[in-house]
């Protein structure tokens, strides 16, 4: 009978291998939202530019964050709070926007999927039908509006930088038949620097789109940087 030998490891190993999964996580980008044509957009745009983005998803996070903030910048706070309390050791990013139409005193801002009463969620269909319903009658030359979104992202550190991003237009009297799941005004915003539909240029590829950049680029565009630098550094 030979006795039994145990295998060591040595705790070198260890190390090396928790490091590597560390470095791992702060070479990807959590991206707080469950909205998937938010998430495509973002994963295409950060992919492009060597920028890694995983979603609660693929983390198998489950997270409802209450939007209770009054600006973009405190609902976008909020998510990322609430994300990084499950992560930690990762870079987190979150994002809120918000559309302001002019001849609607800058309605519905923040509220949009709440737009009608303030409380019930409406689905996309019904915040397009919404929207011609009230701007029924309003002539082209005043239908004008922007989108503006704030993104922040978090530090596992707890520290969270903000960036804003702003695009103007103008909102059709018809929507156009293109509908993108989760995104109600890319049937009816048109951007007039761009002599196109948002919904169709979102159907572009990277590369086609050159200086066309919307509301959540031009914030992601600015934070880009920020991004890759805290990734190097990790």
């Amino acid at each position: 009978m030979f006795p039994q030998t145990q295998s060591r490891i040595p705790w070198k190993f260890y190390e090396v291998v928790l490091g590597w999964y560390y470095c791992q996580m702060l070479n990807e980008l959590l991206y707080a939202t469950s909205n998937p044509g938010k998430i495509l957009e973002i994963t295409k745009l950060l992919g492009y530019n060597g920028i890694n983005v995983v979603s609660p998803d693929d983390l198998k996070i489950s997270l409802d964050v209450s939007e209770t903030g009054g600006t973009l910048e405190e609902n976008a706070r909020l998510k990322v709070k609430a994300y990084l309390a499950k992560v930690k050791d990762r870079l987190v990013l979150a994002d809120d926007t918000g559309l302001e139409i002019d001849a609607l005193n800058g309605e519905p801002g923040i509220r949009v999927r709440r737009w009608r009463d303030g409380e019930t969620r409406m689905e996309d269909e019904e915040i397009i039908q919404y929207c011609l319903g009230l701007m029924a009658g309003i002539p082209m030359e005043k239908r004008g509006a922007q989108f503006k979104t704030v993104l922040a992202v978090g530090l596992p550190s707890g520290n969270i930088e903000i960036f804003k991003g702003v695009l103007r237009g103008v909102i059709l009297k018809e929507a156009d038949p293109i509908r993108i799941k989760g995104f109600p005004f890319e049937s009816l915003f048109f951007v007039t620097d761009w002599n196109m539909l948002l919904g169709h240029a979102s159907k572009l590829p990277v590369n086609q789109m050159k200086n066309r950049r919307n509301h959540r680029e031009k914030a992601l565009h600015e934070a880009i940087p920020r991004i890759r630098a805290l990734i190097s550094r990790s």
